[in-house]
């Protein structure tokens, strides 16, 4: 009669542990964003919350973004564009599934589309500064580190 209740409570500790291991994409996602972090990007959990009166982009954009920093320009800060992975209405020069939601000139619009031929990864938000470039990529498994700075570097204002 113990025997069975020692092997149901054997079984319940095991499982314990076994759920606490982490999953084959944990470990790659983590593997991700520690290359990251040594190749010198910011990586955080971040959530945008779209203007969707002004653009039609209605779902907010939620990830880790990867955020590639020009400290020579600490002080010129301010907002040059940003494009969602998302259906809007303004979509000027973009590929296709983007959409501006705060208008870029037509040069922005072709580095946009040069970048993304090399970036091994679904775009779900990039956003660029004066002195920095962040990024929401879907993390698919075809993506690694170098392809995300190679991005973020092609995107860096001059």
């Amino acid at each position: 009669m113990i025997w069975p209740v020692m092997l149901l409570v054997g079984l319940v500790v095991f499982g314990s542990v076994y759920w606490l291991k982490p999953s084959p994409r944990d470990k790659r996602l983590a593997e991700l964003r520690l290359d990251a972090i040594k190749r010198k990007l910011q990586v955080r959990q971040f959530t945008y919350k779209p203007d969707s009166a002004k653009t039609g982009i209605r779902d907010d954009i939620t990830g880790t973004s990867y955020t590639l920093m020009d400290n020579a320009k600490r002080n010129d800060s301010g907002l040059r564009w940003r494009v969602a992975g998302q259906g809007g209405w303004d979509t000027e020069g973009l590929p296709e599934g983007l959409a501006w939601h705060n208008q870029g000139t037509a040069d922005d619009a072709a580095r946009l589309t040069a970048a993304l031929a090399e970036l091994n990864d679904d775009l779900l938000l990039v956003e660029v500064f004066g002195n920095r470039v962040t990024m929401i990529p879907a993390e698919r498994k075809t993506a690694t580190a170098e392809s995300y700075q190679r991005f973020l570097e092609a995107l860096l204002p001059c």
